[in-house]
């Protein structure tokens, strides 16, 4: 266990913005969260799950939507909203919270309500690192039949506040939250899946989000040095630096509560394409695929070394791209299920399984 300061949180929201891979929202969100809950406590505490009652139950927090969408509003107010909501409906004791993934925003996701309760933040992620489908981040839950989750969302202000209890199967009450997110503006607050410690230690992303701090602190470290903070991304990482090059053909589209899109990176005689679903998911050298998802696929400021999401990216940038192969990465249980790739296929319209063979279980 230990008390997260701001300087933690800081460090956190930073490798976290990395770890986002193109999505897991906006650093600027992920301040403003940190703020909000340092307004009610001194620290947060972190715990490892080891440290919790196998029969502990631990909730989810995430928040759901399209990272740039623009009349958003997901306040403290949400936040207290959804945990009643959830403790109504599902009369869960609630002992820990985890966040759905790492970003520059979700891994913040658990720090308000943490501040306002003092439930602990646990370090077990359902994903190292942000994914676009609300199963990806499900820890294996909608591979179990009779499982059956709650979920409680709100967000959105004026003739677009909503708030959704749902209850069902992982699949359904999903889609039932990316509906919410849509109808309150793009964005809003969830708890849902609530699970043993003793499932969430053997599916979660356990300490992913010290390595999201880790990061983090080697980046504010080298603020005013780009190559430093690359070199350590390159020791500590197996970071591969793709190219460098001027952003170009950039397009987004939301699409059913996501974004989705391309953009090209020119350097030389090549060109690069990325492509999203939140998350950057393919990148491809001249046609050639060079990096699949869970790759972390990043962009990256040239000049200052911050990561871009896909939101944020937009033509005539000066970026550097790297990949960071899985192996580097922890991830959750439901990284390994073949069906939500099948999912992430007909989105992209490109193949991402054939390329990740050994990462499923089946």
């Amino acid at each position: 266990m230990i008390k997260m300061t701001k300087e933690n949180c800081l460090q956190a929201l930073y490798g976290g913005l990395l770890l986002g891979g193109g999505g897991g929202g906006s650093l600027k969100m992920g301040l403003e969260a940190m703020e909000e809950a340092f307004r009610h406590t001194d620290a947060l505490t972190l715990m490892e799950v080891d440290e919790l009652n196998p029969e502990d139950i631990i909730v989810n927090v995430s928040m759901v939507g399209a990272p740039s969408a623009k009349d958003t509003c997901c306040t403290v107010d949400h936040w207290k909203t959804v945990l009643k909501n959830f403790e109504d409906a599902s009369g869960t004791k609630i002992a820990g919270v985890t966040s759905c993934e790492n970003g520059g925003v979700s891994t913040s996701n658990g720090w308000v309500i943490s501040a306002l309760t003092g439930i602990p933040v646990v370090d077990a992620p359902s994903n190292g690192r942000a994914h676009p489908s609300g199963p990806m981040g499900s820890i294996g839950l909608n591979a179990i039949p009779d499982y059956m989750t709650v979920q409680a969302a709100c967000g959105g202000k004026g003739d677009k506040y909503v708030e959704t209890i749902t209850k069902g199967t992982m699949n359904a009450t999903s889609h039932m939250i990316r509906q919410t997110a849509v109808a309150s503006g793009g964005l809003c607050c969830v708890l849902r899946n609530p699970v043993t410690a003793e499932y969430t230690k053997t599916h979660a992303a356990l300490g992913a989000i010290s390595q999201a701090m880790d990061i983090g602190k080697a980046y504010l470290e080298n603020k005013e040095n780009v190559e430093g903070f690359l070199d350590f991304l390159k020791e500590n990482y197996s970071a591969q630096i793709v190219c460098r090059g001027m952003t170009s053909g950039y397009n987004l589209c939301m699409d059913g509560g996501y974004d989705v899109g391309a953009v090209h990176v020119k350097e030389g005689g090549d060109d690069y394409e990325l492509t999203y679903w939140n998350e950057y998911m393919t990148l491809e050298r001249n046609g050639e695929r060079v990096g699949t998802f869970p790759d972390l696929l990043c962009t990256l400021d040239a000049k200052t070394g911050l990561a871009l999401s896909s939101a944020e990216i937009g033509d005539d940038m000066d970026v550097i791209i790297i990949k960071i192969p899985r192996d580097k990465i922890i991830l959750g249980a439901g990284m390994h299920q073949r069906e939500l790739f099948e999912e992430a296929e007909q989105v992209m319209k490109k193949e991402l399984i054939s390329y990740e063979e050994d990462l499923f279980e089946d």
